[in-house]
């Protein structure tokens, strides 16, 4: 047993406001490192951090804006990684100038979330095997080419129109849903 209940309390606020925030915090790594198969991993580091640094989070305050702040830190330095291991990445001014406007609020997170999910529902099934493979499997878009006799270029063309279109579908269920709302 703890000798001081007030550290369980606050920690147990601590973990409910770490975990009510993962999906959000998940998207937003996602947002600041497009394409990048490391970003649950990437989660995994932010959350050790802010686990390692939670006497210093303030109870009652922003959490989500303090768990943002470290996650811009942790993909500052990801990028660092990855450019001293000779990849392409965003310039850092670009990471910071574009991160305030990629925060997105938990319900309309939640809202997005279940309009992409009708989105997919209406896709034909080798579209939503597809985008499956390339966002939820780690193996290459070539791999999955050679599997199914078609070329990473056409793939690659099929995967930019399925996202105008599932982007399309999401913004239209959005509105209809706010408009039912009123």
């Amino acid at each position: 047993m703890s000798e001081n209940p007030r550290n369980d309390a606050g920690s147990e606020s601590f973990v409910t406001e770490l975990t009510n925030h993962q999906t959000s915090m998940l998207a937003y790594i996602r947002s600041l490192a497009p394409g990048s198969s490391g970003a649950r991993d990437l989660l995994q580091e932010v959350n050790i951090t802010l686990w390692q640094k939670r006497e210093v989070f303030e109870l009652g305050t922003n959490f989500k804006a303090w768990a943002f702040q470290t996650i811009r830190y942790h993909i500052l330095n990801h990028r660092r990684r990855l450019i001293s291991q000779g990849w392409l990445v965003f310039d850092d001014d670009l990471i910071e100038r574009l991160s305030p406007a990629l925060e997105i609020e938990p319900d309309d997170l939640e809202e997005r979330h279940l309009a992409l999910r009708t989105c997919m529902q209406r896709l034909r099934p080798k579209d939503r095997e597809l985008l499956h493979h390339r966002y939820a499997t780690t193996s290459s878009l070539q791999q999955y080419a050679t599997a199914t006799s078609r070329s990473a270029g056409t793939l690659k063309a099929i995967l930019f129109n399925l996202r105008a279109a599932l982007k399309r579908c999401i913004e239209r269920r959005i509105q209809e849903t706010s408009r039912n709302a009123r």
